[in-house]
């Protein structure tokens, strides 16, 4: 019997200069991906609570308007009480039906708290009231700012305008037009 004569073996892998070129093609890719990630990941935290702040505006007017009764929107570092004088909203808030319109609401014995927001870490919330209360008639005690404003400042900052009607609209400026500011 004759042997068959096989061809010599060639090993798989990778040269040098293969490796050095996909790894310097990895390094451009990363280095343009993970900005525009980041930017993406940010952008997606503020838009989750601007809209999680519209959703607790729009519960506040459509429950006043259902039940005929004014409910009241607070800062709340508790989840059960207004925090009163507290500028940031980001340490939570509260929707409540405020039963014996109180001003400034607080939420009482008998009066049910509808939601609950916790804190919020990252994200600065600040408003230029103390809290917004939605009357049965489809009004709202008084127009508000509230801006959203993370580590990137006003250039990256939202706004939720809520008009006397006591509709919420988002914005990149304030009600005046100007740049939202950020602390």
């Amino acid at each position: 019997m004759q042997e068959a004569t096989r061809a010599p073996r060639r090993h798989g892998g990778l040269t040098l200069v293969e490796l050095l070129t996909a790894c310097a093609i990895a390094a451009v890719v990363l280095g343009i991906g993970v900005p525009s990630f980041e930017r993406f990941m940010l952008d997606a935290r503020r838009t989750s609570h601007v809209n999680a702040f519209v959703r607790a505006l729009h519960l506040a007017r459509s429950t006043a308007i259902q039940r005929a009764l004014p409910v009241a929107i607070c800062r709340s570092s508790t989840g059960t009480q207004c925090t009163p004088g507290a500028r940031d909203w980001s340490v939570g808030y509260i929707v409540f039906v405020n039963r014996d319109r109180d001003s400034p609401p607080r939420a009482d014995v008998g009066e049910e708290i509808l939601l609950v927001a916790p804190r919020v870490d990252h994200v600065a919330i600040s408003a230029n009231r103390d809290a917004l209360l939605y009357w049965p008639v489809s009004l709202a005690g008084t127009t508000a700012t509230i801006s959203f404003c993370d580590r990137r400042g006003s250039d990256a900052a939202r706004a939720v305008i809520v008009s006397h009607t006591g509709r919420p609209r988002i914005a990149r400026r304030d009600a005046s037009g100007r740049a939202i500011r950020c602390s």
